[in-house]
């Protein structure tokens, strides 16, 4: 019998075609690896990346919705599903607080710099001022405060990004000891008014750069010509 071809693997050693980028050759592993089933192959890294915060955070929003979803079908039981759920809400959270960040000193209106640590208070801080300070119409005062309002909730829970991520501290002090229940719609709910808001600002932020760069590149030309 032939021997299968491994995965994205050439069939030939002749060097790259006249013109063509020759394949970069990246890290295997036997657990993070490619395979025949390409549906089920992601991308990561470089490898159509690269990948920035708003993309982490998408995908831990999601992750959360689709934890939630396969909750429903009543095959885990919910009461150890609920960490993975709200450990990805609240990453999720983060990632994009910080993406936010990012994307305003990419618009020259703010120097203000992400904290690097999980402390979600004080970056959305950070986030509402240089908001503020940025005056673009993008960031309405309602939504602001219902952001805010969300954020602020789900700091009372989790300030630091531990409370479902271990079930103790360091010091072995246990987690939600003053927390009974938790209603996974009303969680779900909560996150899809705050992703739905993050989604948006990420959209109007990124059609706000692309139009710069667009401009800035007509004046580039502008000036070339004149010369």
């Amino acid at each position: 019998m032939a021997t299968q071809p491994k995965p994205g693997a050439r069939k030939s050693k002749a060097g790259p075609l006249p013109g063509r980028v020759p394949l970069r050759k990246f890290r295997r592993n036997p657990l993070f690896r490619e395979d025949f089933n390409s549906d089920m192959n992601a991308a990561v890294g470089d490898n159509g990346g690269p990948y920035d915060f708003g993309a982490y955070g998408q995908g831990f929003f999601e992750g959360g919705f689709a934890v939630i979803t396969s909750a429903r079908e009543g095959s885990v039981p919910l009461d150890i599903l609920i960490y993975p759920i709200a450990f990805s809400f609240r990453h999720g959270m983060e990632l994009c607080i910080k993406y936010l960040l990012v994307e305003l000193r990419l618009h020259n209106t703010s120097v203000a710099e992400y904290r690097r640590d999980h402390k979600l208070e004080s970056n959305w801080k950070a986030f509402v001022k240089a908001a503020e300070a940025s005056g673009f119409d993008e960031f309405q005062p309602e939504q602001m405060a219902q952001a805010g309002v969300i954020v602020s909730q789900f700091c009372e829970i989790d300030p630091n990004g531990q409370m479902f991520r271990y079930p103790e501290d360091i010091k072995g002090n246990r987690h939600l000891t003053d927390v009974a229940l938790i209603n996974v719609d009303v969680l779900e709910r909560g996150m899809r008014v705050l992703h739905g808001i993050f989604e948006e600002w990420h959209l109007e932020l990124y059609e706000r750069r692309g139009a710069r760069e667009v401009a800035d590149a007509e004046a580039r030309d502008k000036t070339g010509s004149e010369d």
